[in-house]
């Protein structure tokens, strides 16, 4: 089993400015975040699509129980891509914000390190529930009628085409480069496999 976010690990940082726009705050997630969806782990430098900033705790809630603070507390936005952040938007199970969920359901923070225990990659590549409250999250973000495999594929692709070009660069050998294009030529079958799918427009 692997984690969400494969090697990355996503933390908010601990002393950042202060600002009264969500906007404001698109650099610091993008960096806090490795510039991937912290649901679903989805890498933006690999897959082009609209990224977005979720609320953790939503904003119709944080107005309803008087805690319009939130709506733009860095420690509860998400660095989402569009499709988690719309099938997660103002849905939220419980009476009360002071948690995120009760042990059944609910959420969990995906920039914490209590994430990894409720939801995995499984050797595949595919989301997995851990917990009850992975299961409430999987049927949420929909996770069973998703490519999270193909992305998990591409980031692994996306890495040791990496790695190889680093060995190009200092001695040219012809079974690397052999090796170097079959990676390319896979890495662009997904890319286009992706681009006929409805999650990417």
């Amino acid at each position: 089993m692997y984690n969400i976010h494969g090697d990355k690990i996503i933390r908010r940082r601990k002393n950042h400015p202060q600002y009264i726009t969500v906007e404001s705050y698109s650099k610091i997630l993008k960096e806090d975040f490795h510039n991937m969806c912290g649901y679903c782990g989805k890498d933006f430098d690999i897959i082009p699509c609209e990224k977005q900033k979720d609320h953790l705790i939503p904003k119709e809630e944080a107005k309803k129980h008087n805690r319009e603070e939130l709506i733009t507390d860095y420690k509860n936005l998400v660095y989402s891509c569009r499709v988690c952040n719309r099938n997660k938007w103002d849905r939220w199970p419980l009476n009360t914000i002071d948690k995120l969920n009760d042990g059944t359901v609910g959420y969990v923070d995906p920039a914490s390190s209590e994430y990894n225990k409720h939801l995995k990659r499984n050797l595949n590549g595919e989301i997995v529930a851990c917990t009850e409250v992975g299961e409430y999250m999987y049927g949420i973000f929909n996770f069973k009628n998703r490519l999270t495999e193909v992305w998990w594929k591409m980031g692994l692709i996306k890495k040791n085409i990496e790695e190889i070009d680093k060995l190009l660069e200092s001695k040219e050998s012809l079974p690397t480069y052999r090796q170097y294009r079959d990676l390319i030529n896979r890495f662009n079958d997904f890319c286009k496999q992706l681009r006929c799918e409805k999650e990417m427009l």
